[in-house]
């Protein structure tokens, strides 16, 4: 491994050896959304709970990342699709040349899997890990089985599939979806020699589920998530990203996580 790469991943990576990063690349998947309004408040809300990593394109990154450079790691966004208008192809919006310029600590390529849009997006995501590599640079890849052709996106065979395209590809750290349950996302990291993180998604309607999936996740080898909507959707973002710390880096369960939420909403009042 290139020293560069190293010092970068040791860098995105919490105290545990795990991630805890949170994507704001949302609005042009799903249109511009309440929690990511004003972005600037966003950002400092979430950068206030210390996640190791966030993970934006390159003109939000332009915009308001400069104030927490060097408080946490920037995952530079290199791909977008969109849900309403083209939902199982990630574009290139940016090169690794960029994410170097803008002194990002990992470049992050979105691809879909299952679908006639899948070889484009393998051969983009090649592309970049070789120039990843060649630049010391991580690469992260939120890899989903989200094509036409696929029946069930969160069955554990389609998930394995997918992190597994990734590891192929000289991949790091690929982000998929949650399986359901332990038992069958097993079976999806240990089809996977890289680091496997964790979206959110839509797991329940409270907290406590997503702290579940979490500490459930990281007790069967989850390398880290990267989580979204749950986090900065919610009132008070801040407190869900450090009792998310607590679970992550610290070894809370989900009773805990909740002690350490309740605490951080005292805090903020």
């Amino acid at each position: 491994m290139f020293v560069g790469k190293e010092i970068r991943l040791k860098r995105l990576l919490g105290p545990s050896g795990r991630l805890l990063a949170i994507t704001i690349d949302h609005p042009i998947t799903r249109g511009v959304m309440d929690g990511l309004v004003p972005i600037r408040e966003a950002m400092k809300k979430i950068v206030a709970g210390g996640p190791d990593a966030v993970t934006m394109h390159k003109g939000i990154a332009e915009n308001v990342f400069r104030p927490y450079a060097g408080r946490t790691a920037l995952i530079f966004k290199s791909t977008a699709y969109s849900i309403p208008y083209h939902p199982a192809y990630d574009a290139p919006v940016a090169d690794v040349e960029e994410a170097v310029r803008a002194g990002a600590d990992a470049i992050s390529v979105g691809m879909i899997v299952g679908g006639p849009e899948q070889a484009a997006q393998l051969t983009h995501l090649g592309r970049v890990s070789k120039e990843a590599a060649s630049m010391g640079m991580p690469l992260v890849a939120h890899i989903y089985p989200k094509g036409t052709m696929i029946k069930d996106s969160k069955d554990a065979r389609n998930l394995a599939y997918a992190v597994r395209a990734g590891a192929e590809l000289g991949v790091d750290i690929v982000k998929t979806n949650w399986s359901g349950s332990p038992e069958t996302f097993r079976r999806v990291i240990e089809a996977c020699p890289a680091r496997v993180a964790l979206a959110g998604g839509e797991v329940g309607d409270r907290l406590e589920d997503y702290f579940k999936m979490t500490r459930d996740a990281i007790d069967i080898g989850l390398a880290g998530v990267t989580y979204g909507r749950f986090v900065w959707g919610n009132p008070n973002p801040t407190a869900v990203i450090k009792a998310l710390r607590a679970v992550i880096h610290e070894g809370a369960d989900v009773e805990k996580a909740m002690r350490v939420h309740a605490a951080a909403l005292k805090e903020e009042k």
